[in-house]
């Protein structure tokens, strides 16, 4: 094993061995040495958002004349060095999200390599604290950064659902003239179109959609400028403004605009609108499971199961069962959905945490909601896929609804309730067709009762 090279950095609690290669410093080493608690790092997204944030607040600061432009534009280069080559930079952020609740290792992380970067840039010495954190705490910039983020995602989600909405509309148009049996309670019940099947799924991902879209607008205003309880101590009054115009230039592309938010204290001390977001996300995980669940049970067999329709065939099913083929990524999407419950539920206990002017679960809120998004997008993607390579078991779909007794629920309006419900369970126990049972047990001609039970007229 190669030998690491250390050099002897100093802050306010004295010395500290750092990796001689490394761009971070001696806070960022105290952090790795103290928080030891797992392999969770931030996320990419959260490292990008964070760096776009401090390029934003260099560009302020020199807008109010408080930064030389040699430094700032140091530093608003560095800055945008590592947003487009976060795979290379990756590395230089090692802080586990165990730590300190306002995330304040990570903060000073990024102001040690920002503060290298920019020192090598500018040949001039560009401190962590007094310049790259300039009219800046980690207690607005954190909060703010967890914004930007959810943002970006929200975008992205928001995209991948709009997608999957239009195949599931492709497929209704489609399969609008397939019809089979209705299940409730995993029992017979009245036919339907498998169109319409598709089109229930469709409008419960729109409405999802829709509080996701609404839940972000609240992510697009910002607390910075707090600095550290809020009240904008240490920065100048026209920083905010500036941070989230700049910000809304870098992600012009995203078709972003972020906006200062008048109480800044409100997204310090809590993060309700986080909590928000994670309801909206939870939603769509619940639409999720909904149709992963619907597509394993028509898929079940094939031949003791449902089997309506057949996904496509992805990889062997079993270790000891030769040609057994499983619905893999439905289970997948499954799990993937259960976890974002449980983030929400974590994201949940961290939002009514916070105490007097600032929430101090900040890390694990961010660390949650994103992956929440990230496994969410995933998700749709691998279910859009799955709906659009399904096949449909024809045969099968015909078999079960020629048999389904329940269709006699029509006869009600003829015959009433009781008589009908006589006829079924005689279907039932003799086996035999609903169309031969009913024209046996009742008056009607063979003739009235196809019209009457015709399948197309039933949906």
């Amino acid at each position: 094993m190669k030998k690491l090279s250390y050099r002897i950095e100093s802050d306010s609690l004295g010395k500290v061995r750092v990796p001689k290669t490394a761009l971070y410093g001696p806070q960022t080493q105290r952090a790795v040495d103290n928080f030891k608690i797992s392999w969770y790092r931030f996320d990419p997204i959260f490292i990008e958002s964070l760096a776009a944030l401090k390029a934003s607040c260099s560009y302020a600061n020199k807008s109010a004349k408080l930064m030389p432009s040699k430094v700032a534009n140091a530093i608003y280069q560095s800055a945008t060095l590592i947003m487009n080559n976060i795979e290379d930079y990756y590395d230089q952020f090692p802080i586990d999200v165990f730590q300190t609740g306002s995330g304040t290792s990570t903060n000073m992380n990024m102001n040690e390599v920002l503060s290298n970067l920019a020192s090598k840039k500018s040949k001039i010495k560009v401190h962590p604290n007094d310049d790259v954190n300039m009219s800046q705490s980690s207690n607005d910039v954190i909060p703010s950064t967890i914004n930007i983020s959810s943002v970006l995602l929200a975008t992205e989600l928001s995209a991948a659902i709009d997608f999957l909405v239009m195949k599931m509309i492709e497929k209704e148009w489609e399969y609008k003239d397939i019809i089979k049996t209705g299940r409730t309670h995993l029992m017979d019940a009245v036919p339907l179109t498998l169109g319409y099947e598709i089109e229930s799924w469709r409008e419960q991902l729109v409405h999802a959609n829709d509080s996701l879209e609404s839940s972000i607008q609240e992510c697009q205003y910002l607390p910075i400028g707090g600095t550290a309880i809020g009240t904008g101590i240490n920065a100048p009054k026209s920083f905010a403004k500036n941070v989230c115009k700049e910000l809304s230039k870098i992600f012009k592309k995203q078709k972003v605009k972020f906006v200062p938010n008048i109480n800044k204290s409100e997204m310090m001390s809590s993060q309700n609108h986080i909590l928000d977001i994670s309801s909206s996300l939870l939603r769509v995980a619940s639409c999720l499971t909904k149709i992963a669940n619907d597509l394993r049970w028509m898929n079940s067999g094939p031949i003791s199961g449902l089997s309506e329709i057949k996904l496509k065939a992805l990889q062997p099913g079993s270790s000891i069962m030769p040609g057994k083929i499983n619905p893999v990524i439905p289970e997948a999407v499954l799990m993937a959905a259960a976890q974002v419950t449980g983030n929400h539920s974590t994201i949940n206990l961290s939002c009514v945490s916070g105490t007097f002017q600032l929430n101090t679960m900040l890390p694990i809120i961010a660390h949650n909601a994103i992956e929440s998004f990230n496994i969410l997008i995933s998700s749709v993607v691998a279910v859009t896929e799955t709906v659009d390579t399904l096949t449909v078991n024809h045969a099968s779909i015909k078999e079960s609804l020629d048999r389904n007794p329940i269709i006699a629920t029509k006869l009600n309006e003829v015959i009433g309730y009781d008589k009908a419900a006589q006829i079924v369970k005689e279907a039932y126990k003799t086996n035999k067709p609903i169309l031969e049972v009913a024209e046996s047990m009742t008056n009607l001609s063979r003739a009235q009762l196809q019209k009457l039970l015709d399948p197309k007229k039933l949906v």
